[in-house]
């Protein structure tokens, strides 16, 4: 990474990256996401394990991509590439003609930075509309309410949006310079990007002593980093 980071951020930021391209990729090849990025359902106790783990990577890559985005400063918000023109062709395609999606493989999962929500805009509600009560017939059939039913560890559950999730961190480690460049964007932007509170898979009690000292480390320097401490 090209940008200017303090040496005391320089080697926290290493570790995070490499550990982070790691775990990451471990997870993939674990699930069996190669060549065909697909993984329908999971035991409930290994989607519970992927699930914190993705939660902690999320953490971990967006404080990431903040720190290498202020130490290279802000973008404006408008701020986009111009269309590039295929290698070896004289003419470019025009907006009608350029695909917007491959049917297969299908397009990698986008990953998203912003971690606070943006301002919802006061819009009044949509207005509703009241029928009165329906009829109800007692030999027809009802969904099944799966609360009613006890949770047990080697339950199927499907773990599409798990996977995606993956995929999407994935996706940002292969390409950092993108998403670098649109956290420099977000940057300029008045709406934070980042929750100024730790998150809780910080504390988690899973992670080793050091893991959590670590994590703890990048979540400071990324409030630290643009007014620091000289007290």
């Amino acid at each position: 990474m090209d940008a200017d980071l303090p040496p005391r951020l320089r080697g926290l930021t290493w570790f995070w990256w490499s550990a982070a391209g790691y775990l990451a990729s471990q997870a993939r090849r674990r699930l069996g996401l190669w060549p065909i990025p697909v993984k329908p359902f999971l035991p409930r106790v290994e989607q519970e394990s992927l699930n914190a783990l993705i939660t902690f990577l999320e953490a971990v890559v967006r404080r990431l991509f903040w720190l290498e985005a202020a130490g290279l400063g802000a973008l404006p918000a408008g701020t986009q590439p111009g269309p590039v023109a295929p290698a070896g062709s004289g003419t470019s395609r025009t907006p009608a003609q350029t695909p917007t999606r491959a049917v297969w493989p299908p397009a990698a999962p986008i990953f998203r930075l912003r971690e606070c929500a943006r301002p919802a805009q006061a819009t009044p509600p949509p207005r509703q509309y009241r029928t009165g009560p329906r009829i109800r017939f007692l030999d027809a059939p009802h969904p099944v309410d799966l609360r009613d039913y006890s949770a047990h560890p080697a339950d199927i559950l499907p773990c599409g949006k798990l996977v995606r999730r993956l995929l999407a961190i994935n996706h940002a480690l292969d390409f950092p310079d993108r998403y670098i460049k649109k956290m420099r964007q977000c940057l300029g932007m008045a709406s934070p990007v980042l929750r100024p509170a730790m998150p809780p898979v910080f504390r988690s009690r899973k992670l080793r002593h050091l893991q959590q000292e670590s994590a703890r480390q990048l979540h400071a320097a990324t409030r630290n980093f643009s007014a620091p401490d000289t007290s």
